[in-house]
């Protein structure tokens, strides 16, 4: 293989690495993670409020049983004072049919309240187990991105690896005046070596000449685009000659 593959090879080493420090030194990855701790935190705070509130609720609800079942026995009590004991006291009947009335009114509107408790506590049961999945998802999704990313970290650091002892044994290989010409190049632009398309520099896409074409087939140097100072590689020499 003549030094401008090798050169060209040793190019693509060089733009690996660089792309593996992007994907090693980027720091997305860390925002991301954040927003979605902060949303699980959030997540896990609504969780808690809610399974405080049935708490509190199922309290509520106990409080509003004994509630009711205190005004259940004391209109039976009432009732049963009214037909048994105070049947020929007009005055003791009207008072024990107001407070037998008054109860019954009050037992109205504690049921409706211990109705309304019930239809919150279904409303926070489903709460609950909504906020549960989303919980779950979160933190999965969590621990599934950061397993990625940090997979994709470790490939990117083992790529570099690999490279950098590639390019080592491209350097060990090609001429060191080749090297010179290639680095002093690739200082000022990365993409220093091209490959010449149909008489078609891949840097500039501008068209050579036919010497320069001439040149990349028969003799074995560097060879340069007439406009943009490229080196460049040869293709197939049918390829080359069709464009000649």
């Amino acid at each position: 293989m003549n030094d401008m593959k090798l050169l060209f090879e040793l190019q693509n080493c060089h733009c690996s690495i660089e792309k593996n420090k992007v994907i090693i030194k980027d720091g997305s990855h860390l925002y991301l993670l954040k927003k979605m701790k902060k949303e699980f935190e959030k997540c896990k705070n609504n969780y808690n409020e809610k399974i405080q509130a049935f708490g509190d609720l199922k309290l509520e609800y106990v409080s509003t049983g004994m509630e009711l079942k205190e005004i259940k026995l004391q209109i039976d009590k009432n009732e049963y004072d009214l037909y048994n004991k105070f049947s020929n006291d007009i005055k003791s009947i009207n008072t024990l049919q107001n407070k037998i009335k008054n109860n019954k009114a009050k037992l109205k509107l504690v049921e409706d309240k211990a109705i309304e408790l019930l239809e919150t506590e279904e409303k926070l049961k489903l709460d609950i187990e909504n906020l549960k999945m989303e919980l779950m998802n979160v933190k999965n999704n969590f621990y599934s991105y950061k397993k990625d990313t940090s997979e994709k970290i470790e490939i990117a650091k083992s790529n570099v690896i690999k490279v950098n002892e590639r390019i080592e044994e491209l350097q060990k290989i090609i001429s060191k005046e080749h090297m010179d010409i290639f680095y002093s190049k690739y200082e000022k632009n990365k993409n220093v070596v091209v490959k010449l398309s149909n008489g078609i520099c891949g840097g500039c896409k501008m068209k050579v000449s036919a010497m320069t074409v001439d040149e990349i087939i028969n003799k074995d140097k560097l060879v340069y685009c007439d406009n943009c100072g490229r080196i460049l590689i040869k293709e197939e020499v049918k390829i080359l000659k069709e464009a000649k």
